[in-house]
């Protein structure tokens, strides 16, 4: 998780490498000062049209990025790629993909990410924009950290640092620092804080180059500078050089980026070294009081969590601490279901490829018979070798959907399993900072009952975690394989009336009911005793199972699988 928090954090600081060129100056700068009430104006200049349709989407786009709302940044920000006029403007298009891009993963929506990324690549090539080139390379970087390939990430963001260091602009030069703040984010990441204060050192010295610079944007440079000297600050504690934290500090409430609410998240970490919890508390309040619940699930607002929850613990109120930790938590799960839902989408895939192969090939022996009819029949002999051989076709495509089939079942089977060993409530770590920023170690959040009035801003559904701490005991301790118990006695482990416990399970499971829920489970723990137990007669799988009538087994099986239980376990052993 920290491994991908980087990848997010630093692609917040995207958005300043094309500022010096990119149109509408001055509205980028009024976004950035008051994005709430640049969209009042925006729908002002709209009605007047006195900007084209699409620089309106981007710049909406912009202000709801500015305010962390990110669905809302996707969205305008895809109308406006859609727009077939913004192709005439090379330079939007460019920061419109970093837009989408940064908005996907932040909002954790990677499959979008990943889509946008090489979608970028692509009009970088087509475009010949080396700018844009480079950050999409600095982007799939993060990617494949997150995917925990480390060697390719550095692979990706060494080939964008070569790419930018031929280039002097100003632009080139402020992405050059942006791939270097990365760069120091990894090597905090896997624990080499010496490596990311020597390249500290040296984007140090190429932020002191722009200075002097006459075609350098300064409200860039301020955001340029916050990051890097709260990043510094922070660093300082991490190699032994306290004496150099507070002058970092000092650098950093000098800039114009201190006052904004990202730069008051950006130096928390910071604070909590220094012990200044009072600060982390009051500008994490100010955050999630801004926070769309809709924006819940990205990663500053789980890093936000985290650093919420140590500053609650070391002032003594566990019960706000535990709070904060258990609010992380369910942020964390959700993320992971996202990641595993997008695994069994990708399943899902091959399964409906190969349904849709095996009808194609039905089909083409449908027509090649009625073809062969029209024609005439060579005689007796031909038709039958024919059919036998149609017949001979049609098995083998049985044989192989079977085989395909019983791959997929074990694969999910394997996939289901390790995600019941991650059940169990996992280590909290502290998430990445926005910008360029690693979090510091985990969080030591001990859970008490004397604390203070609960403070949490976003609570968890009650009925969800009803089910979630239900599914997870039912599970664990194979309740569905007991005969004895009732509905009433489920309903009594979910701890709500008979009711209440119907309406969840129709909220949260498949087929409705508790039945069905059930046999679900009872047909999975079959997949299991199938495996451990190929030589068992199918009668016995079904009845340790608990579906003892074998009838019942197979058409439940079948519904689920697509499959014959009786055929998955010769496939199985072949």
């Amino acid at each position: 998780m920290k491994r991908f928090a980087i990848l997010v954090l630093y692609n917040l600081l995207a958005f300043s490498i094309y500022a010096g060129v990119i149109p509408f100056q001055g509205l980028r700068e009024r976004i950035a000062r008051d994005p709430e009430g640049s969209l009042l104006l925006l729908d002002s200049l709209e009605e007047k049209g006195t900007i084209p349709q699409y620089g309106i989407d981007y710049l909406r786009a912009l202000s709801y990025r500015t305010q962390s709302r990110y669905y809302m940044c996707m969205h305008y920000a895809t109308h406006a790629l859609n727009n077939p006029e913004i192709q005439r403007d090379s330079v939007l298009t460019s920061y419109t993909y970093m837009l989408l891009a940064e908005s996907s993963v932040v909002s954790f929506q990677l499959a979008e990410a990943a889509d946008m990324i090489t979608k970028g690549k692509e009009y970088a090539e087509k475009a010949n924009d080396q700018l844009l080139r480079a950050n999409m390379l600095q982007m799939e970087g993060g990617l494949y950290r997150n995917m925990g390939v480390l060697n390719k990430s550095y692979e990706c963001l060494q080939e964008a640092v070569s790419l930018l260091s031929d280039i002097s602009n100003a632009e080139a030069k402020f992405l050059l620092s942006h791939c270097m703040g990365y760069l120091m984010g990894y090597y905090i990441s896997d624990r080499k804080p010496q490596k990311a204060w020597e390249v500290g050192l040296q984007r140090e010295r190429l932020l002191r180059s722009l200075e002097s610079r006459t075609d350098v944007d300064v409200h860039v440079l301020d955001r340029h500078k916050g990051f890097f000297y709260s990043k510094m600050a922070y660093l300082s504690y991490q190699v032994k050089k306290p004496q150099m934290a507070k002058k970092y500090a000092d650098m950093f409430y000098s800039t114009v980026f201190s006052t904004t609410s990202m730069g008051q998240l950006e130096i928390n970490d910071f604070l909590l070294e220094s012990g200044d919890y009072h600060s982390v508390l009051v500008h994490s309040k100010a955050y999630f009081s801004e926070l769309d619940a809709s924006d819940s699930l990205n990663v500053i607002y789980l890093r936000t969590l985290y650093q919420s929850g140590k500053a609650y613990s070391a002032l003594g109120k566990y019960s706000d601490a535990y709070n904060a930790m258990m609010q992380a938590y369910d942020i964390r799960n959700k993320m992971r279901v996202n990641m595993e839902r997008n695994q069994i989408f990708d399943l899902t895939d091959v399964t409906d490829a190969v349904s849709r192969e095996y009808e194609l090939e039905k089909a083409a022996y449908r027509v090649q018979m009625q073809h062969r009819i029209i024609i005439g029949l060579v005689g007796i002999m031909a038709f039958l070798l024919l059919l036998f051989g149609g017949l001979w076709r049609a098995l083998s495509v049985i044989k192989r959907k079977n085989r395909k089939m019983a791959e997929l079942i074990l694969e999910l089977d394997d996939q289901r399993n390790a995600l019941l060993a991650r059940h169990a409530f996992p280590q909290l770590e502290m998430a990445e900072e926005p910008g360029e920023e690693e979090q510091p170690d985990e969080v030591d959040a001990a859970i008490g009952t004397d604390a203070d009035t609960d403070t949490s801003d976003v609570a968890v559904p009650e009925n969800e975690t009803l089910f979630q701490t239900f599914d997870q005991q039912v599970k664990e301790q194979r309740l569905y394989l007991d005969y004895q118990l009732t509905r009433d006695d489920y309903a009594q482990l979910m701890g709500v009336d008979r009711n209440r416990f119907a309406s969840i399970l129709k909220l949260f499971t498949a087929g409705g009911n508790l039945s069905c829920y059930l046999n679900d489970l009872r047909l999975e723990y079959s997949i299991g005793l199938f495996r451990n137990h190929p030589d068992w007669p199918i009668s016995k799988v079904a009845t340790e199972s608990a579906l003892p009538s074998l009838s019942t087994f197979y058409r439940l099986f079948k519904d689920k699988y697509g499959i014959s239980p009786n055929s998955f376990r010769k496939t199985m052993l072949k």
